[in-house]
This record gives structure tokens, sequence and C-alpha cells, in this order.
């Protein structure tokens, strides 16, 4: 998760906005999620529970324990929440990245690559990496 937080955090703080790891994430009185990044609109001091409207992108790594909630249940969850952008991240045997749009209510692909391609995105902020780099530590 380091490189990924690394390719994430100075191009969301050029933008304005803030990356944080692991936050709790408020969705209704008895919801919440927490994502394994989160990028929030603006920056936030002494935090830990954060409503979902502060949030401009949620990210999830997808596990292998884990697969139905990192790909389902929580993109359900923030589309229905009205998060602007998800990003999905799988770094099991070849490291891919995609990142969803919330259009009409629904996540649409915005962008997608796999290792050996640039993923690259001028929005929620501007993005571009390879993969791959995400699988250095």
């Amino acid at each position: 998760m380091g490189q990924l937080y690394c390719q994430i955090v100075d191009p969301a703080k050029a933008a304005g906005h803030r990356a944080y790891p692991a936050l709790s994430v408020i969705i209704g009185p008895d919801t919440w999620i927490q994502p394994d990044l989160v990028v929030l609109r603006e920056p936030i001091r002494n935090l830990t529970w954060v409503p979902i409207e502060n949030v401009l992108m949620a990210v999830e790594i997808n596990s292998a324990a884990g697969r139905r909630r990192d790909m389902v249940d929580k993109p359900r969850l923030c589309a229905e929440a009205g998060v602007p952008f998800f990003m999905q991240v799988d770094m099991n045997r070849v490291a891919w990245v995609a990142l969803f749009e919330l259009i009409d209510g629904e996540y649409v692909v915005r962008a997608r690559a796999v290792e050996g391609q640039m993923f690259e995105s001028m929005a929620p902020f501007a993005m571009k990496f390879d993969p791959a780099d995400l699988t250095e530590f």
C-alpha cells in the first residue's frame, strides 16, 4: 500500500485535496467502511471518523480474503452515497489499477491499466504510473 500512497499523495495535494491511509468513513448511523486509502476533498485535522460527504475518492486494494467486500460491497456503498471516484487495485498475480467515476448513480471505468502499461488519468487529479511500480518494496 505504501507505493500506491506515494503515487497518490502528492498529486492529490497539488490539486487541493488530501490522501489518508485507512480512515473510517461514516456512511450512515449504523454503516461505515474503512477503505485502504481515502482522498478527501480538503484536509482534516485530528479525525479518524470522516463523513462520506468529505470523500472525493475511495481506494481499495483487493484481497483474496475480502474479495467480495472489496470489489462489490464497498463500491456499491460508495456509489449509493455519491462518492465521485472509486479506485480498485489488485497486486495478486498481475498488478492492475482501475479508476471509476460516478455517472448517473453508477461507477463507469474512467481509466485502467495492467502492469507494463501506464495508468493515466487527469481526474480527480493528475495521476500517471505503471501498476508494476506498486509491487516494489
